[in-house]
């Protein structure tokens, strides 16, 4: 079929892409421009072709797909708009980005953001999955608010896989804005654990956060945590 030919329409058996629901609710009014639409699209369409548990696509794969670069070049503004839309879609949390470094170099895979590939990238961020052979992983820096990951980060520590599978479970249970004012408040305590802010959010949800009590959540023992940086975390 040609660029200017009418398209005939869709066979009634063909191979489809799933797009969930709440893209169109939530995610698709915080995009900027065509590029990002199409970034998600295609990132969507490669990584649900993949098999196995860790699945992830970088620009260059994108690209070399028929179609991608003249519809890109079309209305996405072409290279340039994919790889803007890509990092546009990880700041809004549609997608995960992470710089792979290795010997090669350095590249960044971009992973659909479920909870799948949240376990995926804590356990690469934490040195129990190598996404690439003799390879280590980091964060992509976006401008935009930070994940739990980088919030733990900054205010704790190293990611361990254990903790990972914890701040992901805390990230589905808790409301964003309880997630950042927990990570707060410790911080402004100095108490850096994640038990500590984990205790923060279990409280608000059982009490409320106005009814909240203002001694330590961890009780007597919290004390521990106070002072420097405590020697366990997590």
């Amino acid at each position: 079929m040609t660029h200017d030919s009418v398209f005939s329409g869709f066979p009634a058996v063909a191979r489809a892409t799933a797009i969930p629901n709440i893209f169109f609710t939530v995610v698709l009014p915080r995009l900027r421009a065509a590029g990002d639409l199409l970034a998600f699209l295609w990132a969507s369409r490669l990584v649900q072709e993949q098999r196995g548990d860790v699945r992830f696509v970088t620009a260059d794969q994108i690209w070399a797909q028929d179609g991608a670069g003249e519809a890109f070049h079309e209305f996405g503004g072409g290279r340039q708009g994919m790889e803007g839309g890509l990092r546009r879609c990880v700041e809004v949390g549609a997608l995960l980005g992470v710089d792979v470094v290795g010997r090669e170099g350095e590249e960044t895979v971009y992973f659909i953001n479920n909870p799948g590939s949240r376990r995926a990238v804590a356990r690469a961020r934490g040195g129990e999955l190598e996404l690439r052979p003799e390879t280590v992983v980091r964060a992509i820096a976006v401008e935009s608010r930070p994940g739990i990951f980088r919030l733990y980060e900054e205010n704790v520590g190293t990611i361990t896989p254990i903790v990972g599978e914890r701040l992901i479970a805390a990230a589905d249970e808790f409301p964003w804005e309880w997630i950042e004012d927990a990570f707060r408040e410790a911080a402004e305590l100095n108490k850096r654990s994640w038990r500590y802010v984990e205790r923060i959010l279990q409280n608000w949800a059982q009490e409320g956060r106005n009814e909240a009590p203002q001694q330590d959540p961890l009780g007597p023992q919290g004390r521990l945590f106070g002072g420097a940086a405590p020697a366990r975390r997590g």
